[in-house]
C-alpha cells in the first residue's frame, strides 16, 4: 500500500493511505487517542511510540494513533509499522480533552481505514468516573458523560475499548458504555497506570499472527501482555471486561443489591464503613473495588439481614462472568471493577457531581451514598 498526498481546502496537505478500490478490509484496526498535550508527551516518546512499533507486521491489521503533543502546536494522524511509523495527516492544534475531537478521531479512523473490528484505545490521564484526557494547551477534559457523548456521537462500533489511563476500570464508565451501545469489550486498570503505559507489542502480538481473532480474545491478549510486563503486582492491575453482560449486572443483581443495602443502613452503617476501608484502591479518590468491598461485607458477623447476603453473593457472582481476565492485585484478587464510596467531605464537595452520572441516578447508588452520609 501506497500513500495518495491531497491538498485540502484549508491548505493543509495530507498524505492519505492508498489501496485498490476492490480490497478486503483490514480485519482489525488498532487506533490510540493520544492526548499527550500534558506531562506525559515523555512517556509517549520513550514507552508507547516504541511499543507500537513493535507490534509484528501483518496485512490484516492497521496500526495507527491521532496524537496531540505539548511542545508543539498541532495534531497529527500516524501509522504504524513493524519499526517505522509515518505521519499521514497533520492539522491545526486540536483539543484532544473534547468529545468533539474524539467523536472526530473514530470517524476520521473509520473512514480512513476500512475494517471488521475497531480496538480503540484512549490514552492520557484518568480520573474513574471523572473523567479522561487532560489537555493542557486547552485547558480541557472530558467528563465521563461527555466522553460517553464523543462515542455515543461517532456512532462506530468498538469491539474493544481500552483505557491507557488511570482508574477507568470503574463501574460507573462500564455501565456510561453500555447505555452507548457501541462497546463490546473495555480494558482498563482499578489502580493507577504506571508511566510505561500499555505493552502494545506484547498485547497485540498474537492478533498480528492470527487477525481472525473475536473482540473477547484480543481483549484477554491485552491483558495477558499487560501480565507478561509487568506481572502480578499489588500495585498494578488490568482487567478485560464484556460490557454487554455487565451493563445487564449492573440493571439487576447491582439495584437489588443497593435495595438491600439501603434497607440496612441504619443497622450496619459501620460495618459499609469498615468494609470500604479495606477496599479502598487509590487512596484519596474513594474508590474501591467490588469483589473485596462484597466479601467484607459477607465475613463480617455482624451483617445478619439474609437479604442482604443472599444479595451480596449474587452480586459477586454475576460479576464474574462478566470479567474475561484479570491482572493484578497480589495475593488478593481484584474483582475488575471500582465502585465510588463518597463519604465526608468527598460527598460535601463532589456528591452533587457525581449525582450527575447515569449511573448514579439508574441504580439509586447516589441515594445510597446520602444515607450513608446521614443527608
Amino acid at each position: 500500500m501506497g500513500l495518495l498526498f491531497v491538498l485540502l481546502a484549508s491548505g493543509i496537505l495530507v498524505a492519505m493511505p492508498a489501496r485498490a478500490e476492490a480490497a478486503e478490509p483490514y480485519e482489525w484496526t488498532i487506533a490510540v487517542f493520544g492526548d499527550a498535550d500534558n506531562n506525559l508527551e515523555g512517556a509517549w516518546d520513550k514507552y508507547t511510540d516504541p511499543a507500537l512499533k513493535g507490534i509484528p507486521a501483518s496485512d490484516q491489521i492497521k496500526v495507527v494513533a491521532g496524537l496531540d503533543r505539548f511542545s508543539t502546536l498541532g495534531a497529527e494522524i500516524i501509522e504504524y509499522t513493524y519499526g517505522d511509523s509515518t505521519v499521514v495527516e497533520s492539522y491545526d492544534e486540536m483539543d484532544f480533552g473534547s468529545a468533539a475531537t474524539l467523536k472526530w478521531f473514530v470517524q476520521r479512523v473509520d473512514a480512513l481505514y476500512d475494517s471488521n473490528h475497531l480496538a480503540l484505545i484512549v490514552w492520557d490521564h484518568g480520573g474513574g468516573w471523572w473523567g479522561v484526557c487532560w489537555d493542557d494547551t486547552d485547558m480541557s477534559y472530558m467528563t465521563l458523560p461527555e466522553f460517553s457523548e464523543g462515542i455515543s456521537a461517532a456512532g462506530v462500533y468498538i469491539d474493544v475499548l481500552g483505557f491507557d489511563a488511570c482508574m477507568m476500570s470503574g463501574i460507573e464508565v462500564v455501565y456510561d458504555m453500555y447505555l452507548t451501545g457501541l462497546v463490546g469489550m473495555m480494558v482498563a486498570s482499578e489502580q493507577l497506570v504506571p508511566y510505561d503505559g500499555f505493552p502494545y507489542d506484547l498485547m497485540f502480538s498474537h492478533l498480528a499472527t492470527d487477525p481472525y481473532l473475536t473482540e473477547e480474545e484480543v481483549a484477554d491478549d491485552m491483558v495477558y501482555g499487560w501480565d507478561m510486563y509487568y506481572g502480578n503486582k499489588g500495585w498494578v492491575d488490568l482487567s478485560a471486561l464484556d460490557v454487554q453482560i455487565l451493563g445487564g449486572v449492573v440493571l439487576n443483581e447491582f439495584i437489588t443489591w443497593v435495595g438491600a443495602m439501603n434497607a440496612n443502613v441504619a443497622v450496619n452503617l459501620d460495618d459499609y464503613l469498615r468494609a470500604f476501608k479495606k477496599s479502598e484502591m487509590v487512596s484519596g479518590w474513594y474508590i474501591m473495588d467490588i469483589d473485596r468491598f462484597a466479601a467484607r461485607i459477607l465475613n463480617d458477623r455482624d451483617v445478619t439481614d439474609p437479604a442482604l447476603r443472599d444479595a451480596t453473593a449474587a452480586l459477586e457472582s454475576a460479576i464474574d462472568l462478566g470479567v474475561n481476565a484479570q491482572s493484578g492485585g497480589g495475593k488478593r484478587p481484584l474483582s475488575g471493577m471500582t465502585l465510588w464510596f463518597g463519604i465526608e467531605g468527598e460527598y460535601l464537595n463532589y456528591g452533587s457531581r457525581y449525582s450527575e452520572l447515569a449511573f448514579a441516578s439508574d441504580t439509586g447508588w447516589y441515594s445510597f451514598m446520602t444515607a450513608v452520609n446521614g443527608y
